[in-house]
This record gives structure tokens, C-alpha cells and sequence, in this order.
């Protein structure tokens, strides 16, 4: 639906100021003391607030899911709520787990999570890009439960050290989070200010002239630990596949809770990251096949050597701000300001001279600077009515972005591929594209958790969302509108069977926003998703386990498709289906091990399309079967603080199809293993990953541009830390 009224930033201050009216609202009546809990005594209840617990109306540090299997996470619902009770698929990987895989970053962190497929993108040092449930969720990577609007080559790059956990959210989320893939979202959660003294320095050495170090420093600043902080800073170079090209990255967040009584938290969150890319910005490597113009010439082979460069410098600011006023009524509201420019500049190949070593290249000139605003504000309420009790969430979200973006496109001089010389001095391409873009978004939302018969818990919830984009093309001075709006919800039943064993069912809805027109010039709705979910959990009492099963039917609908009328143009009439099967374990500390595994059965094709040759399709790069399974040995004991331990990983991926689906790509097996001694306050790691160096297609371009992307290779990492 098209909206024609106008908004600006003063929605920002409007949100602000309704919020302010939630203050006043009289308590319910049948309010939390009333309900069947109300024999406890008041200074025995225990709420938590997303990284505080307050006992008693009294703020301390939340050491809740600092092993190796998370129990509870907000990223679901938005309230602190067991992963037993959310009716929707949720994986947690906690900071023990990225360390004992040696992940340095999302690719490697996710890859033993069920519905993640990595296999369609080159590994890219400058952006992430990943598929949930057979949909893309590059542009859906959220920091705290903010997404900052980011995608393409504004991608925000994040590092990997400086988060205490990554939360996957399986499926739509719009109801809380407005417009985002219906495949899911990927949350990742900052660390923050600690409550006692943590001190870590790490050193890592790697393969491909890896050099990287780290440093964690956090405590009270304040004898009455009103005042916390946490300093955390990485730096890494290292070199990257094509010759001549390295990448550089280095990273600080400082960071500071202020507690000025029992009922109030302030953290501040700060981030400043550095990238600077040389020559090609491939993990990944390119085979080049009978056809390509570089065919028979090595893939190491950097042909933009005189070019190639990327920069970016990024700064995050932000807090998060909780209160409770009393026994019923709490608030949490979290912002960010987001500063990012980038310089990217690329080599193409275009054609090879008869003379079969001149090499005419295209150059790519890129530049943007982009700008965001975000907020989230939710005011939570827990109260009864007769046997029913609620956690009702009232809440607003508010992002503005303001984008700068430069392009061109130019032929640079030949280059020799037996001299590598070039013909002449090389020159930047002139902007052919000069865009400003602003983007605004805001949602208004409603949610409410129904405790009823002991035993059943169930989950509804509504919300509005509008959205507006303005771009202005400074070459042609054409102005493009895109208004829009959606109307998503959730419902969700779970329901306790005894013994740990909680069965759930949920619908659950999703929108991502859609600029064009069509040839009649209307503007395009938004594409929406829907699913239906049927799942159970399993968490054994007097364990430190949890186990879950999903099986799914997800939809995303007013895909374009090429108008039958003119080709030139789309219509919203398209469909992908994605429906499969998810399987996880998680387990800690069994007999001396602990232990991940997960499996996924994804059944994904083009339901509608104009083009009936594409009905039936499958989604490129998503494998049918996909399993993984981790054991690791756990560390020695704080009574006996030297030993080693020893992990093992293998992960399977399933045959896939290209885009076209003309060629199939065949199922590989990867195996990585962990090394690891522990000293006093020193531990030494030695992680391999693709342990036996095995070569399996990334990418499948055989039949449009004759080549493939092809994985790293074994990569090796020795890590020594020290905490004390």
C-alpha cells in the first residue's frame, strides 16, 4: 500500500514523547504480586533484563549462559524467557563454543549451526553474506537487536572478538523486528562491563601469514560497582589467496555500565574498526574454466595489481538503557549511531588479444559514505488475569539512514600477463552514478505471553510497520519515492509435557521492502513471508543439555518476476518455498565431553513465476542435507588448572544447484580438529580447520561467466591466551 503522508525525522521525537505517556498508565489491576506466585516473598522474585538479573528489584551482573549451552536468550521475543518456552527455532553459540572451533569470524562461527548454507558466496573479506532456510540474510546481521539498515557495500564489518555470543532466529521476525529475510536473522551480543576483574591478552598465529592480537580487559571502576567497564581490542593481518593481496583489520570497543541505584542500568557501547584490504579481497579462489579469458593462467594471478584496493572506517555509538519501576512495569531501550564510509576499487577481466597474453581489463570505481540512526524502545509489563498470567511488550523502533554512493565504470590499460606490466599509468573511472538516498523506517509493535494451566504457554503479537525511502540521482536530477507499509504477526503455542519435554506449534510473518515500479508506474508492495512451524525441545532436568527438532513449510511471496507483457519491466507475482526438516544437540560437560551436532533437510523451489521453465527450480546454492557434529574434551578444572584437551569436528554439505540449475554440485565431507593445553593462567590452542584440505565448489558459475569459487583450504591457527 502506497502512503502519501510525509514523515521525517520528528517521527523520532513523536515516539519519544508517546513513549513518555506509557509512564503514566495506571498498574493493572491483577497485577504481578497478585498472581499464584505471590507467596514468595518480594525480595526473593527474580527478574533479568537482557545482560542485568535484578534480585529483589536489585541490579547485578547476569552470569546466565557463560558455558558451553545457552538456556535463555531474549533475541526470540524480546524478554528474558527460556529457549523452552519460545515457539520458534533459536540456536545459541556461546563464547566457549567459538572458542573451542577457533572461529575467527561468522563464517566459521556458523558453521555447525542447522539451516546455515555458506556455499553460495565467496568468502569476502570486506562483507558476510550467508543463507537461512534457503533465503539470503547478508543484509540481516543485527548487533544487540539493532539492525543498522546496513547492506550491500555498506555492510557493517564486525568482529568476531568483541561478541559474548551469536543468536540465530530461524524463520520471520518482523513482528519485533521489522522488515528483514523471512529466512531468519543472525543477533550478535556484545560483551559487556563485568562486575569482577577480567584480564585477557591473546596472541594468533596462522597459516597465510596470519598475525593477530587481543586484549579483554573489564571490572568495577568504582569500590561500590556502580560504575563498570570493558575495553576489548583486536587487530589481524594477514595475506589472502591472489598474489600481492593482504588484508589488515583492527578493532577497539570500550565500553562503560553506569548503576546508579537497584533499578536503573546505563551501558555504553563504542566501536571503531579499521579495514584495509590490498589487492583482491578473496578468501576464496577463482577456477577459471575453457572459455574464461584467464584460462590456463594461474588463479593467483592478481591482474588489477596497479588498482585493487579497499578501505573502510567504521564507528558504532550506542547504549542500552533499562529501568524497572516496580514489580509490574520495566523498560529497556536500546540505540545506536552508525558513521561509515568505504573506497573500493576493482579489476575485471574483459578480453584476451589473440596474442593470448594482452589482457584487456575493466575497472569498477566505488565510494560511499553512509550514515544511521537507530532505536528500540519496549516497555514490558508482567501481570495476571485470574489463572492467566501475561508478559506483555509495548514497543517502538525508529532507523533513519542517509547513504552517499559513487560509481563508475572504465576501461583500463591493457595489462602484459608475461610482464605484468601495464600499458600505461592507470587512472580512476569517472562516476557515471552519483546517488543520495535517505531511508526511514518505523514500526510500532505489540506482543503478549500467556501462561494458562500450568502447563501451556502461548505467544501473539502485532505490528505496523512504514517505510520510506527518498533517492536523488545527481546526474540526472531524477527524484524516486518509495512509500510503503505492512502488517505482520505471530502466534505461537507451546506446551509443557513433563520431564523436560516442550512441544510448540507457530505462524509467524515476515516483510522485506521493495523499491520499483512496474510499467504502469505503480510502486511495488512489499515481498512478504509466512510459515508455519512444528517443533519440540528437549531439556533434561539435573542437566546441562538441550535438545530440538523442527519441521517447517516457509514461503516468500510478491517475488518480481518478468512481466509477460514487456520484459522490461516486473510484476509481483512470484513464489519460493522452502520446506525441511532441523535437527540440534547440545551438551555439556557428559562424561568429560561436550558435544554439538545439528542436521537440516531443506526442500527449496520456485512455486510461481512467469517463466514456467523456472516453476520447480531449486534456489541456487542451497544443499538438500546438510549435518555436522563437534566433541570436544572439557578443560581442565579450576582445582586442577593444567591438562590438555582435544576436539574433533566434521561437517557434511549437500549437493546443490546453480542458479540455472544446468549443473549440480556434489556433497563434500570436512573434518577440523582442536588441540589444546592448559597451564596456570595460560592456554595454548592449536585449531585446524578442513583438516584434510579438501576442495568442494563455493560457487557455480560454469555456465554463465566459465568459472567456479573454490574454498580456502586447510587453514591452520595456533592461539595462546592468558586470563588472570
Amino acid at each position: 500500500m502506497k502512503i502519501t503522508m510525509s514523515r521525517s525525522r520528528k517521527n523520532l521525537l513523536c515516539a519519544l514523547i508517546s513513549s513518555s505517556l506509557f509512564l503514566h498508565l495506571p498498574l493493572i489491576a491483577h497485577a504481578a504480586e497478585q498472581n499464584e506466585e505471590s507467596t514468595i516473598p518480594a525480595e526473593q522474585r527474580e527478574f533479568s533484563l537482557d545482560g542485568i538479573e535484578i534480585v529483589g528489584n536489585k541490579i547485578k551482573d547476569n552470569s546466565l549462559d557463560k558455558g558451553y549451552v545457552a538456556q535463555r536468550s531474549s533475541v526470540g521475543t524480546k524478554t528474558d524467557t527460556p529457549l523452552s518456552e519460545a515457539a520458534q527455532s533459536i540456536s545459541v553459540i556461546t563464547r566457549e563454543q567459538l572458542e573451542a572451533r577457533g572461529a575467527t569470524d561468522l563464517f566459521d562461527a556458523l558453521g555447525y549451526t542447522p539451516g546455515i548454507s555458506d556455499v553460495t558466496y565467496n568468502r569476502d573479506a570486506r562483507v558476510f553474506n550467508t543463507n537461512i532456510r534457503g533465503f539470503s540474510s547478508g543484509d540481516t546481521t543485527y548487533t544487540d537487536g539493532l539492525n543498522m539498515l546496513a547492506s550491500g557495500m555498506n555492510s557493517i564489518t564486525n568482529d568476531l572478538y568483541s561478541f559474548e555470543r551469536i543468536e540465530v532466529l530461524r524463520g520471520p521476525a518482523s513482528i519485533l523486528y521489522g522488515a528483514n529475510s523471512p529466512g531468519g536473522l543472525i543477533n550478535q551480543v556484545s560483551k559487556r562491563p563485568t562486575s569482577t576483574d577480567l584480564r585477557e591478552i591473546q596472541l594468533q598465529v596462522g597459516n597465510s601469514g596470519q598475525l593477530s592480537t587481543a586484549l579483554d580487559l573489564g571490572g568495577p571502576l568504582r569500590q561500590d560497582g556502580k560504575l563498570l567497564f570493558r575495553l576489548t581490542a583486536h587487530t589481524t593481518e594477514e595475506d589472502l589467496y591472489v598474489n600481492q593481496s593482504s588484508n589488515e583489520k583492527y578493532f577497539i570497543a570500550p565500553a562503560l555500565t553506569w548503576i546508579p541505584n537497584e533499578k536503573t542500568s546505563l551501558t555504553l557501547l563504542t566501536h571503531f574498526l579499521k579495514n584495509n584490504i590490498k589487492g583482491d579481497y578473496n578468501y576464496t579462489r577463482n577456477v577459471y574454466l575453457p572459455g574464461h579469458p584467464l584460462y590456463g593462467f594461474s588463479n593467483k594471478l592478481l591482474i588489477g595489481q596497479d588498482y585493487d584496493r579497499y578501505t573502510k572506517d567504521q564507528t558504532q555509538i550506542g547504549y542500552i538503557l533499562e529501568h524497572r519501576f516496580n514489580d509490574t512495569w520495566s523498560v529497556t531501550q536500546t540505540a545506536r549511531h552508525l558513521d561509515l564510509s568505504y573506497e573500493n576499487k576493482i579489476t575485471n577481466v574483459s578480453t584476451l588479444d589473440s596474442d593470448g597474453h594482452t589482457l584487456n581489463r575493466v575497472g569498477r570505481n566505488i565510494k560511499g559514505d553512509f550514515i544511521t540512526n537507530a532505536i528500540d524502545t519496549h516497555f514490558q509489563a508482567k501481570w495476571s488475569a485470574g489463572a492467566v498470567a501475561h508478559t506483555t511488550l509495548l514497543g517502538f523502533d525508529f532507523q533513519h539512514s542517509d547513504s552517499k554512493y559513487r560509481w563508475g565504470r572504465g576501461s583500463l590499460p591493457a595489462l602484459d600477463l608475461l610482464t605484468l606490466q601495464a600499458a600505461q599509468a592507470v587512472t580512476n573511472p569517472a562516476f557515471s552514478t552519483m546517488t543520495n538516498a535517505t531511508t526511514e523506517q518505523t514500526g510500532w509493535y505489540v506482543q503478549d505471553q500467556l501462561k494458562f494451566n500450568k502447563r501451556w504457554t502461548a505467544l501473539v503479537g502485532g505490528r505496523y510497520d512504514q517505510y520510506d525511502q527518498d533517492s536523488l540521482n545527481l546526474k540526472n536530477g531524477i527524484r524516486t519515492r518509495t512509500n510503503q507499509d505492512a502488517l505482520t504477526g505471530r502466534l505461537g503455542l507451546v506446551y509443557d509435557a513433563g520431564d523436560g519435554v516442550m512441544p510448540y506449534i507457530s505462524y509467524n510473518e515476515s516483510f522485506q521492502a521493495q523499491s520499483g515500479n512496474d510499467r504502469n508506474g505503480n510502486s511495488f508492495t512489499p515481498t512478504t513471508g509466512r510459515q508455519y512451524e512444528l517443533g519440540v525441545q528437549y531439556q533434561p532436568a539435573n542437566s546441562n543439555a538441550r535438545f530440538t527438532a523442527a519441521i517447517f513449510d516457509l514461503r516468500k511471496q510478491n517475488v518480481l518476476t518478468t512481466d509477460p507483457v514487456d520484459d522490461n519491466f516486473s510484476i509481483q507475482t512470484g513464489e519460493i518455498a522452502s520446506k525441511g526438516l532441523e535437527l540440534e544437540a547440545n551438551i555439556a560437560a557428559f562424561k568429560g565431553a561436550n558435544l554439538t551436532a545439528s542436521y537440516t533437510l531443506l526442500n527449496n523451489k520456485i512455486t510461481k513465476d512467469t517463466d514456467p521453465q523456472r516453476i520447480g527450480l531449486h534456489t541456487e546454492g542451497v544443499p538438500r542435507h546438510s549435518a555436522s557434529i563437534w566433541l570436544d574434551t572439557t578443560s581442565p578444572t579450576e582445582d586442577k588448572k593444567q591438562g590438555w584437551s582435544f576436539g574433533a569436528g566434521l561437517r557434511y554439505i549437500g549437493s546443490r544447484y546453480d542458479y540455472d540449475n544446468l549443473h549440480k554440485v556434489g556433497g563434500v565431507w570436512l573434518a577440523d580438529a582442536l588441540v589444546r593445553y592448559d597451564t596456570g593462567s595460560w592456554r595454548y590452542a592449536l585449531n585446524v580447520h578442513n583438516l584434510l584440505d579438501k576442495h568442494y565448489i563455493i560457487g557455480d558459475f560454469a555456465s554463465s561467466d566459465y568459472y567456479d569459487t573454490v574454498d580456502e583450504g586447510r587453514t591452520i591457527q595456533l592461539t595462546a591466551t592468558r586470563r588472570w
